[in-house]
């Protein structure tokens, strides 16, 4: 799965520049994208043991976008805060309103960030030096596509840390929308412990690794 991942990455990463993807946009509730990504990155934050804690407005978000593609933005964040985070951490996820955008943000409380990093975060293939972080590294592509697909939405992202142990804060800003005309209603609310539902999945095979 991670080496998937990667590669899809990367794959993306290569379309981006040479003007291969085409965004399909459409009115989107910001609620929608964080669902997505909240089911995609579930695992990974589950085996991580991490606290997922999440900030968001009653009222809808609206914004014009590629569902799948503002889904990966978030998705990757939370991957990204996930991998570089100790074994039970904790990571926050919140979205408001200001000044007429989104603002999505994405904490955690991890192995955080060199200062003298903070200005190539988003440089493909940077990396933060795993013998100084202790994280579990990758080939710095997440994060350079994240920049990429928040800025063919007309966003921005930026990137904080206080330093080496101290966490990271990642934000999104995407301009806002005007919520559909009629008809449309956005998504109900998740449920607010999305990793603790109640509930049991029983999976049967021959082969043990095909189970897992």
């Amino acid at each position: 799965v991670h080496m998937v991942r990667l590669v899809d990455d990367l794959l993306d990463v290569s379309r981006i520049s040479r003007g291969k993807v085409d965004l399909k946009r459409e009115r989107l509730a910001l609620q929608s994208v964080i669902d997505h990504a909240l089911e995609a990155t579930r695992h990974a934050i589950e085996a991580g043991r991490h606290a997922l804690s999440l900030d968001l407005p009653a009222d809808a978000l609206w914004v014009d976008g590629d569902l799948t593609r503002l889904a990966q933005v978030v998705s990757n964040l939370l991957h990204n805060a996930a991998k570089y985070t100790p074994a039970g951490g904790r990571i926050e996820l919140a979205a408001r309103a200001e000044d007429g955008q989104a603002v999505i943000s994405v904490v955690d409380n991890g192995t955080g960030i060199p200062a003298d990093m903070l200005p190539r975060v988003f440089d493909l293939f940077a990396q933060v030096d795993r013998s100084l972080a202790g994280a579990q590294g990758g080939l710095g592509i997440g994060l350079s596509l994240v920049r990429q697909l928040v800025e063919l939405h007309g966003g921005r992202i930026t990137a904080e840390s206080a330093g080496l142990g101290l966490g990271s804060r990642f934000t999104v800003r995407l301009p806002l929308a005007a919520a559909p005309a009629q008809g449309a209603t956005a998504p109900a609310l998740p449920n607010p412990h999305p990793l603790g539902r109640v509930g049991r999945v029983l999976a049967v095979d021959d082969n043990v690794d095909g189970a897992d």
